[in-house]
Parts: structure tokens; sequence; C-alpha cells
């Protein structure tokens, strides 16, 4: 297929994301035409007519999305891609005012640090659990019950050097969950 029996164009080639950009195509003789849109995450192909224009929203994007028509001429198929630089949307600081009218600029952000701190912590805490499981799980059943009543045993006796009263109170506990797993076996 020559040059001149395909057409294929875009109104232009940067955008940022969220805003619509019209296409147009002119394929003379083709027996099938579909676009293809690959933004990085997704792709997607649409059947279009021989010739026309057609307008599309470029919301999410990995900086560059590809746009190829397929044009099937008596069998063969022939491409022609155009790629769109698909730059970030714009992010706005806001700041909080209260029901004074003043600004409280510490408090977000605080909230946004503790946050992430918090979700490390606990990303860190799923990864220990996860590996000390599969450890477990690897070890023979009279080893997997000595290493629990260790691990039970030792943080008793932590608490119980923080409160003495405790001490008590964890041997009644780890009494009574003894005597559970045995009458469960």
């Amino acid at each position: 297929m020559d040059k001149q029996r395909m057409t294929f164009d875009i109104d232009r080639r940067t955008i940022t994301e969220g805003d619509i950009v019209e296409i147009s195509w002119q394929c003379e003789g083709a027996d099938n035409v579909s676009l293809t849109l690959d933004n990085g995450f997704k792709t997607n192909e649409i059947a279009l007519e021989i010739s026309g224009t057609k307008r599309f929203r470029l919301n999410r994007s990995k900086g560059r999305t590809k746009l190829t028509l397929t044009v099937t001429i008596q069998g063969k198929k022939h491409q022609k891609t155009i790629h769109v630089k698909v730059k970030k949307m714009p992010t706005f600081k806001t700041e909080t005012i209260d029901n004074n009218g003043k600004y409280r600029r510490g408090m977000p952000r605080l909230y946004k640090i503790l946050n992430q701190l918090w979700q490390k912590i606990m990303s860190k805490w799923r990864g220990t659990t996860s590996k000390i499981n599969l450890t477990l799980q690897s070890l023979p059943l009279k080893k997997q019950i000595a290493v629990k009543l260790l691990a039970l045993i030792s943080v008793m006796l932590i608490i119980s050097f923080i409160w003495p009263r405790f001490y008590t109170f964890a041997l009644t506990l780890l009494s009574l969950y003894l005597i559970v797993t045995l009458i469960r076996k």
C-alpha cells in the first residue's frame, strides 16, 4: 500500500492528562480499519470506518500513548503509528482553613507523614510475620509448638518486668492455651 492511499494524523502530539485529541484517517480501498490505543497500562482496539475523524480523551498514561492505525487490504496488513506525549496533570497544594478563617498548615502535612510512617511499619510487619509463618510451617510439629510456647513465655516475661501483676494473669492464659491445645488434638 502506498503512502498516498493511507493517511493518519492527529491534531496535537503533546497533551496534558485528561485532554481531548482528534484523529483523522483515510484509507482508500481498505477492507478493514482498526485503531489500537496503548497508554502503557492497557491496550484497546477499536474498529473504524474507511475514513473519518474521532475524538478521544487521553486520561491515564505512562508518559506516552501510542495510537496505531491498522489497515487490511486484500489480506495484507499495513500500520501507521503516532506517539502522543502525555504530561501529568499539575497538582495544586491546598491549605486547610479552620472555622475562624485561619490557616492550619502543619496538621495535614503531619498527618501525611504519620500515615506514610504507619504504612511502612505495617508493610514491614506483614513481611516479617509472613516470613515467620513460612519458617514455622517448615518445622516439625513438636518444634512448632516449642517455638510458639517460647514466644509466649518471652512476651509474658517482658510484660511482667513492666507490669508485675501481669505474671499471674499470663500464666493463667498460658495454662488455658495449653489445655485447649491438648483437648483439640
